[in-house]
């Protein structure tokens, strides 16, 4: 049993084990949740470490945040020369070849166990999160890794990602996606999701430690939305994400090429790594759009630092999300909101949740060409619309997201895993554990 009581609110050692974290560029909403997460627990005065993956980018400073860097090697420990050279001439070959992304991932999960350890020895944690993603919590199952509570967020599990972007079938990816389904199974001692859509999506399909709690992501909303900009210049329109078949770029530039005679001085970038399935969209967009004087009003800026997202988004009169595959929450959509842009957006996973049709911005199905192009259409023959939606998303972002409003919640989250934690550890057993919990409930009559 453990000497150490439940963790509260205040001063709180707490590890982050991400692989993804910024200054990396080209991944996903996991690494910009992180950042956002572990620079809101060191503002409010926890001791944060974070482990996370490798980049030859300069680090960002943040408050009361030791970042540990790790690189994904990994060496079998304590294990002859006859297993060492299987795992290296056998099983890290295979892996590399069969999928050289997950196996890379899978390397870093491996390493990763070590260093949480070794930190872990040095001064314990009161607590520990990790997120689904590539299953960065798989190697801390064992109960010689599980001293203190350990929380998981489900950003997007592996599976519907590859459903969703139809990926080709790959033995690696059933390996990761079940390697998730077995942490998310029995590692966590708290689980939070983003949005109800996604709760909804694992409590369908997955067997979970604990039940999901809905804790919405969260951004720093300034007081007031940012000016728009005037309608003399420039019109932009502005998508952020992956440039993939999950987010719909191809539906987006399609409806765009519909109305882009109407309005000359309008603008189309798309913010975000370019991986069309291998291949380059930007390649295929003569393809697409066969009007040369059209894409060269489409323009691909890449990835772009996390910080400079709201000078792009200030200089736009809306923002698009075109996904056609699940979304868990949709980050892009409440960064346009939280400096007062209304938002075009497809029906799918957790966005409608956040934009409120008519209200912040406009609704759409997915894969529809022409309701995209109308929606668009809308937004540029009124300012007057794009003024009031964006006002009116900066309110909500403002009431619902922002960091102070979320960030109690994820305290009552972690504190709700430690609770259960302890218990488990008191009684030594999750089932009488269980037991006692129902007979408290029941003497106090709930």
């Amino acid at each position: 049993m453990s000497s150490r009581q439940p963790v509260n609110r205040y001063n709180m050692r707490i590890c982050l084990v991400t692989y993804e974290y910024p200054p990396q560029r080209g991944l996903g909403g996991v690494g910009s949740y992180m950042f956002r997460l572990a620079g809101a627990l060191g503002n409010s005065g926890h001791e944060v470490h974070v482990v996370a993956g490798p980049t030859h980018l300069e680090d960002l400073p943040q408050k009361n945040v030791t970042l540990h860097r790790l690189e994904a090697s990994y060496t079998p420990p304590g294990v002859g020369k006859i297993r060492r050279w299987l795992y290296w001439h056998f099983i890290a070959k295979l892996g590399e070849r069969v999928h050289h992304g997950i196996w890379h991932w899978l390397q870093w999960n491996l390493a990763c166990e070590a260093v949480v350890a070794t930190l872990q020895k040095k001064d314990p944690f009161d607590l520990i999160e990790i997120p689904e993603h590539a299953a960065n919590g798989w190697k801390l199952a064992g109960t010689k890794m599980h001293r203190c509570p350990i929380i998981a967020r489900i950003h997007c599990p592996w599976e519907v990602f590859v459903h969703v972007n139809r990926l080709r079938f790959n033995p690696m990816n059933q390996l990761l996606a079940s390697l998730e389904r077995f942490t998310m199974a029995n590692v966590p001692d708290g689980i939070t999701v983003p949005s109800q859509a996604m709760k909804q999506e694992v409590d369908r399909s997955w067997t979970l430690r604990r039940e999901a709690k809905v804790v919405p992501n969260f951004i720093d909303v300034p007081d007031a939305p940012t000016t728009m900009p005037p309608d003399s210049g420039e019109q932009n329109i502005v998508s952020i994400g992956r440039i993939e078949p999950l987010k719909g770029q191809d539906i987006l530039v399609k409806a765009f090429a519909e109305i882009a005679h109407q309005y000359p001085r309008t603008i189309l970038n798309l913010i975000g790594p370019d991986r069309w399935n291998g291949q380059k969209f930007q390649d295929q967009l003569p393809r697409i759009v066969r009007d040369e004087k059209v894409r060269s009003r489409i323009r691909f800026h890449g990835t772009v630092p996390l910080a400079d997202i709201p000078r792009h988004l200030a200089c736009a009169k809306f923002a698009v999300i075109a996904s056609r595959g699940f979304e868990s929450f949709g980050f892009s959509a409440l960064e346009a909101m939280a400096i007062g842009r209304p938002v075009i957006s497809t029906e799918i996973g957790g966005l409608p949740e956040l934009i409120e049709h008519e209200q912040t911005g406009l609704i759409i199905p997915p894969d529809n060409i022409d309701a995209m192009a109308s929606a668009m259409d809308r937004m540029l023959k009124s300012s007057d619309l794009c003024q009031t939606f964006g006002k009116s998303g900066h309110r909500r972002a403002r009431q619902y997201y922002d960091t102070q409003i979320v960030l109690p919640k994820i305290h009552n989250a972690y504190e709700e895993a430690s609770t259960y934690f302890y218990h488990v550890s008191s009684a030594r057993s999750e089932q009488t554990a269980g037991q006692w919990r129902r007979a408290i409930a029941a003497g106090s009559g709930q």
